[in-house]
């Protein structure tokens, strides 16, 4: 009997304690981090794209430890560098401007971004873990996300 009566007891102690927490705002959340890409639909030929990559963590101690960023204006078979950024803090905002191909054609984008130094160690955007050897070698979503922009012909001059 005075088992229960101790059992109860500790029960009633413990939800007091995880009500005193919640009343002062003690609580968890999850974390949060995000890969954005934010780019036109399509430009003219005779228009810059202009695009902004972000990369945030709100993970304790967590940081944005890669951002690489890439273009192609040929389907894929060259790509130029936009940016690789390391050590980024918890929040990157990297504008660019990429110079189209000729009517008819696409530019592709493609950003990647490896958060770390948190509780997780090396993981995406998702919290799954990097495989350096793996998805993360060969481009594979995710880690990374990719825009196509279309490319129109450029806007006819009126006199």
């Amino acid at each position: 009997m005075l088992h229960k009566l101790m059992a109860g007891l500790s029960g009633l102690k413990w939800g007091m304690l995880a009500g005193a927490l919640m009343a002062t705002g003690v609580t968890s959340h999850a974390v949060e981090r995000s890969l954005k890409i934010s780019a036109p639909y399509s430009v003219h030929a005779d228009q810059i794209a202009m695009v902004t990559i972000e990369a945030s963590t709100d993970a304790l101690g967590e940081q944005v430890g890669f951002l690489q960023v890439e273009f192609s204006i040929d389907g894929g078979r060259t790509w130029k560098a936009v940016c690789y950024l390391q050590n980024s803090g918890q929040r990157v905002v990297q504008p660019a401007q990429l110079e189209p191909g000729p009517a008819g054609s696409v530019i592709e984008l493609r950003a990647r971004a490896a958060f770390r130094d948190g509780l997780a160690g090396d993981v995406d955007y998702r919290g799954a873990a990097i495989m350096w050897e793996g998805n993360w070698k060969v481009w594979k979503t995710p880690p990374a996300k990719r825009v196509v922009i279309k490319v129109t012909a450029p806007k006819s001059s009126t006199s």
